[in-house]
């Protein structure tokens, strides 16, 4: 009895010695862990939004060069080097923007439409943005696909995918004519190579680029259909079909944040053409254009050429709903005008590469932008 009670004694001993150190051991563990588990997790300030007292910087492109290859090489070779910027060089772009501040904001949340015993009054509001960063508009000029573009340089339509996102269609050597919903036979679909779809990518990436879901303006003219659809041939067997998967991709485009614009129908000299001329582009856009887009309140003058100071032309945009009106200038420039906003904008292309590259007010580096070696393609 004496040799078992010893024995049970040294048994407690050992298995409490066995326990201390497994608690020991364990509670290290744990500590260890939740060291590996606290260095892993960032700690993420809270987002402090100020009201930005500076002018928001406007900037607008035409649709992105997809095949420098053959748009440099084409006949249109210069047009294509001084309006326009390739996928890569608007890849670039977006990225300086990015590590350098700046952020996108809706021109929806810019201003304000009142109506006060029958008086329409708007009026410019300054952004509500992240603290430490600078805002800007995007818009997209001509985003139609005119044929010349499309057959050099761009994507030829905008699409809806399978998994519903939006997606540049192009032709490859077996395409067959004429179409289906998400585009004509043996075409190819891309993210990458459209200003609208690579937003899209780059905002997935990088979704503080965007304030409150802000995208961009598309401003469309009616000459060459909307969007890459041909709803601009009315005679054609195939409209209805055409206008029906605009709409579809405009709706599409709406649910993601992007806006819309009038570039009139047939991108005239607005202020030199005949009264006749003035109403009847007017008048087809709203048929052909406003019937697929729906209602805006945005008008972007081609070539930056405005009616303002031609009274009766700028009351008839005015009485058809146009409340917000775009020139090209620095891209500085909003203007209350009582019952209208102008704001201006500045264009990134080669034009704009050669005039700015050494002006002390440019907004981005352009040597981090350009591609030499795409713009020297002959």
């Amino acid at each position: 009895m004496k040799h078992l009670r010893i024995f049970f004694i040294g048994f407690l001993v050992i298995f409490t010695i066995i326990s201390c150190v497994r608690d020991k051991n364990t509670s290290e563990a744990e500590v260890d862990a939740q060291a590996v588990i606290e260095e892993e997790i960032e700690i993420i300030p809270p987002v402090v939004m100020v009201t930005y007292e500076d002018p928001v910087l406007n900037i607008f492109f035409h649709p992105l060069i997809a095949r420098p290859e053959e748009a440099f090489r084409s006949r249109h070779r210069d047009f294509f080097l001084e309006w326009y910027v390739t996928a890569n060089e608007y890849k670039n772009f977006l990225y300086e923007m990015y590590i350098n501040d700046w952020v996108l904001v809706d021109i929806n949340e810019l201003y304000e439409v009142t109506i006060i015993d029958g008086v329409k009054s708007v009026n410019y509001i300054k952004p509500q943005i992240p603290e430490g960063k600078r805002p800007m508009v995007l818009s997209i000029d001509d985003l139609n696909y005119y044929d010349f573009v499309r057959e050099n340089a761009s994507v030829h339509k905008l699409v809806i995918d399978e998994n519903n996102l939006i997606a540049g269609w192009t032709p490859n050597a077996s395409s067959l004519a004429g179409g289906s919903p998400g585009g004509p036979a043996g075409g190819e679909l891309s993210y990458d190579l459209d200003v609208v779809t690579y937003l899209e990518v780059f905002l997935k990436e990088y979704p503080d680029f965007s304030v409150r879901g802000a995208r961009g303006i598309i401003a469309l003219t009616g000459y060459e259909g909307v969007l890459g659809w041909r709803t601009h041939e009315l005679d054609s067997p195939n409209f209805e079909r055409e206008k029906a998967e605009a709409v579809k991709v405009v709706n599409r485009l709406k649910e993601l944040g992007w806006r819309f614009a009038s570039h009139s129908w047939g991108h005239p000299n607005m202020p030199n053409i005949s009264m006749e001329w003035f109403n009847n582009d007017t008048n087809r856009w709203d048929r052909e254009v406003r019937s697929v887009i729906g209602d805006t309140d945005l008008f972007i003058y081609p070539f930056g050429a405005g009616v303002e100071h031609i009274e009766e032309r700028h009351r008839i945009l005015r009485n058809r709903g146009f409340n917000v009106f775009f020139g090209v200038g620095l891209g500085f420039s909003t203007r209350e005008r009582g019952t209208y906003l102008f704001m201006d904008r500045r264009n990134v292309d080669g034009n704009h590469f050669r005039t700015f590259r050494n002006r002390t007010d440019k907004v981005f580096d352009f040597d981090k932008v350009i591609n030499t070696e795409e713009r020297s393609i002959r």
